[in-house]
């Protein structure tokens, strides 16, 4: 039966959490948790872990030396390339965009999507999905970042993946990455993945399957009930040429 698949389990689970699920979807699930004990335990346990995310952190002004570097940063005054950068020009060139990164703080991942748009190479003119990749339970640096392109005159849809230069190569070999759709659970197999893997073609299928999903996974192996390897929720972005 499908609701006993652990893995389409969790992802009910978590959308209910998060409350994602259409009207008819959230029903049939209301009922599988006054059914399922077990299953109940799965949503008050992501119930519980999103419940920090509700708190709102104790505001603080930041310090008058952060204020600086933001403005020098925004009008350009970098000073003289001759010229020795001070400690804090230093440290603000030495700050890391994957330094921090959580599931709290995902507004952050347009400022990492958006660099490839800037650079010569030839990519589809929109930037439509982002899904930030995380092992269970992990939290820090993100060991990779996807972001999924519609296609174009010339180019088809594709997805592109940027590595963090820390993950660990061999975590990610054998490895295949899955669509979970939205609404049903169903599952639809993108792309065998390796290390070196930055860039894969979508078939019409595959670029559905993005769309209507709510999450990427990495599993090991073949087959979409291998170990989990890799997570992230899958993230529509704004038409970025009409802002």
């Amino acid at each position: 039966m499908r609701y006993q698949n652990p893995k389409i389990r969790e992802h009910l689970a978590s959308q209910y959490a998060m409350g994602l699920l259409l009207p008819l979807v959230k029903r049939r699930v209301e009922r599988l948790i006054e059914q399922d004990a077990s299953f109940e335990r799965e949503v008050r346990a992501w119930q519980e872990r999103l419940a920090p995310m509700n708190e709102l952190p104790e505001e603080r002004p930041a310090p008058a030396y952060v204020k600086q570097a933001v403005m020098n940063r925004i009008q350009g005054l970098t000073g003289s390339s001759d010229t020795p950068p001070s400690p804090l020009q230093s440290w603000w060139r030495s700050l890391r965009l994957w330094q921090g990164l959580t599931m709290a703080s995902l507004a952050l991942v347009v400022v990492i999507a958006l660099a490839p748009l800037g650079t010569e190479t030839d990519l589809p003119a929109k930037l439509s999905y982002i899904a930030v990749m995380q092992a269970d339970g992990q939290v820090g640096e993100s060991p990779l970042v996807i972001s999924a392109y519609g296609k174009t005159e010339s180019t088809p849809s594709r997805i592109e993946l940027r590595w963090n230069d820390r993950t660990d190569k061999q975590s990610v070999e054998a490895t295949t990455l899955w669509a979970i759709e939205r609404e049903t659970g169903a599952v639809t197999q993108l792309t065998q993945l390796a290390a070196d893997t930055r860039s894969v073609s979508l078939t019409a299928e595959q670029w559905q399957a993005v769309k209507n999903s709510l999450e990427l996974v990495v599993v090991r192996g073949n087959d979409f009930n291998g170990d989990v390897v890799l997570r992230g929720l899958c993230i529509q972005l704004a038409d970025w040429n009409r802002v």
